[in-house]
């Protein structure tokens, strides 16, 4: 696991560079959550100069019923990310949040990873992460994260929405590269728990545990043993 430190401004420079880096060394298959972190990195990544017709985006979580709630994940993506467009790319896959029976929703996103990426894991994936240390719409103790297939439906989550989409945590730890930004004092003790690894029983736990490669990128100062890159 690598610690990423910097003020905000910094930091959407570090994930915008971060991001060139990856990109230029060829296609890339990225997944991205949704929720208020996400307005942060998406437009980290809107500032990136690459060629954006080698990268698509899959959407690692998604709300339902938008039409009472505002956008969804894939509406606020497309909207931030417009400007890079200019029919360039890059691609984007929504999740079907607006059906009714979530089971044929979640069947038919994983078809589609499965189509797009030919049966591999994603390159990267882009997440946030709760106070509670949910991920994605993962929480601890939900029979989701048994899940073994691409994406599952959730149908009594929580903490509203109550009923969600998302990507596995089978899935997401096949993901050789993970980045999470967690942002604001909110998050200071989960990161300050995963810098020290004394870490609990939540899905942001259990990335950190499986998952190959993990980057954390935050603007909580926090003590640890290892070295930190801040700035």
């Amino acid at each position: 696991m690598e610690l990423v430190v910097a003020n905000l401004d910094d930091l959407r420079a570090e994930i915008t560079h971060a991001f060139e880096r990856r990109a230029a060394a060829g296609p890339i298959n990225c997944g991205l959550a949704g929720g208020p972190t996400a307005l942060i990195y998406l437009a980290a990544l809107r500032e990136a100069q690459v060629d954006w017709s080698q990268v698509t985006f899959f959407m690692a979580d998604e709300r339902t019923g938008v039409s009472e709630s505002g956008e969804s994940h894939a509406d606020v993506a497309r909207r931030m990310l417009g400007p890079v467009r200019e029919g360039r790319g890059p691609r984007l896959f929504a999740m079907n949040g607006s059906w009714t029976d979530l089971k044929a929703a979640a069947a038919e996103y994983d078809y589609v990873l499965g189509r797009e990426l030919h049966d591999e894991p994603l390159d990267l994936a882009i997440l946030g992460v709760g106070e509670d240390g949910h991920v994605a719409g993962l929480f601890a103790g939900h029979p989701a994260l048994e899940e073994l297939t691409r994406v599952a439906a959730i149908d009594n989550a929580p903490r509203a929405p109550f009923r969600r989409l998302t990507m596995t945590m089978s899935f997401l730890i096949s993901t050789p590269e993970i980045w999470i930004v967690a942002l604001g004092e909110r998050k200071r003790a989960i990161v300050q728990a995963a810098a020290t690894r004394t870490t609990a029983d939540s899905p942001f736990d259990m990335l950190l545990r499986h998952a190959g490669n993990v980057t954390i990128f935050t603007d909580q100062l926090v003590q640890r043993s290892n070295p930190v890159r801040a700035r």
